[in-house]
């Protein structure tokens, strides 16, 4: 409980001595409640936050400061979301400094970076190479093109730990981490755009032991950790056209053993607005597999509509998976899917409607339908199982 008071004090006393020196704040809180039905089996509820994609609520509050000669700064955020047993109920997923040179023509970063500038505009990946506890230099040596290396010793964890350092195993105090020089993470990103034409991205992560995985024997590293395995980010976005958005993302990932077990994640998102009140977009994802024995791809499809009525925006999604499953159970939010073994397949319809009170606030409300198939027979002996969550979900950002 004093964690709980301690933190939010600090900070306030922080704003309190910088705010006059560009100290700005921005954040939001998001949480829901579903009737999820599943089978033949009893409804429940499920606290939810459809927008954050997380279970029970998501809370953020960001930070950044920036000096009066616009040369460095800081940011931090300060979160909560999903679940209480990791480092309590708060956790601070990036909180670093940064310093500009030359006209910040030259950038360095050091702390728990997390850094945007290469993250994909896709649906289904929308991240980059990830990042952690090290250093990052960018450097933006003419207009539009933006280069970047990292080394990192920790890497944040996934949403569903709450973006902390620790992946279940005990680290020691940062005094003690002395991880070996090759097994650090090693990121090289860059991005070319030219000013409403078209912007190219490609960026590389090294294998490496930043994930901090549990290994039994301490000599045979499993490198299954968060971003631990070699991986390839290639992105094209379309600027020409006003309206339309269009993107296409290619995650080439296992690169260290790829003719065995690598991996291959295609993703296309195209969306356009068709005038003030209506708009409509369709995503597509391919997985594909190298394995020595054959696996199928995995193929998935989102199409969605919208139209604007005032402050009221009716909404469809469709979804059709083959080679993968829904997770409504679980999660059930727009990209609540998953791939799966070749026989299951998933189609989805998601009716919803949202209600924005202001610029900052709405409440949606959908029902969420998916019926998975299996040709296995593996839902009770049958081969389909219907799921339907009913939800209202609200947003307050400030």
């Amino acid at each position: 409980m004093k964690r709980l008071v301690v933190i939010p004090v600090m900070f306030a006393l922080l704003a309190g001595a910088l705010y006059a020196q560009e100290l700005r704040f921005d954040g939001y809180f998001n949480s829901g409640l579903g009737v999820v039905n599943v089978g033949d089996d009893d409804a429940y509820l499920k606290p939810f936050g459809v927008d954050s994609e997380s279970n029970g609520y998501r809370f953020r509050l960001n930070g950044s400061y920036t000096n009066e000669a616009k040369n460095a700064g800081a940011r931090f955020r300060l979160q909560s979301q999903r679940r209480i047993d990791q480092a309590g109920y708060f956790s601070i997923p990036y909180v670093y400094g940064w310093a500009g040179f030359f006209d910040s023509k030259i950038t360095l970063t050091g702390g728990i970076v997390d850094d945007g500038t290469w993250t994909t505009a896709d649906w289904w990946w929308n991240d980059d190479q990830g990042e952690g506890l090290g250093l990052l230099l960018k450097v933006t040596p003419v207009d539009g093109l933006s280069l970047g290396i990292g080394a990192y010793t920790i890497s944040q964890q996934s949403g569903g730990s709450n973006n902390i350092l620790s992946s279940g195993v005990s680290l020691p105090n940062f005094g003690n981490i002395l991880i070996k020089v090759e097994d650090a993470k090693y990121t090289f990103n860059g991005s070319y755009t030219m000013k409403d034409v078209f912007r190219l991205g490609v960026s590389f992560r090294t294998k490496n032991q930043a994930g901090w995985a549990p290994s039994a024997p301490p000599a045979d590293y499993p490198y299954n950790g968060r971003e631990e395995t070699s991986q390839l980010i290639g992105e094209f976005r379309l600027l020409a056209a006003k309206d339309l958005t269009a993107v296409i993302v290619g995650i080439f990932d296992k690169l260290d053993d790829f003719s065995d077990s690598g991996n291959i994640i295609l993703s296309e998102t195209f969306a356009y607005k068709i005038n003030n009140e209506l708009s409509a977009g369709l995503d597509m994802v391919q997985f594909l597999y190298n394995r020595p024995v054959g696996v199928d791809p995995g193929l998935l499809f989102h199409f969605w509509g919208s139209y604007t009525i005032g402050s009221i925006v009716p909404r469809v999604d469709l979804t059709y998976f083959i080679g993968g499953r829904s997770n409504t159970s679980q999660q059930y939010h727009r990209k609540g899917y998953a791939a799966a073994a070749n026989d299951y397949s998933v189609f989805g319809i998601r009716p919803s409607v949202r209600i924005n009170l202001d610029s900052r606030t709405f409440v949606e409300i959908g029902d969420v339908i998916n019926l998975d198939f299996d040709k296995n027979s593996g839902y009770a002996g049958e081969d389909s199982q219907l799921t339907n969550v009913f939800y209202i979900d609200v947003k307050w950002s400030f």
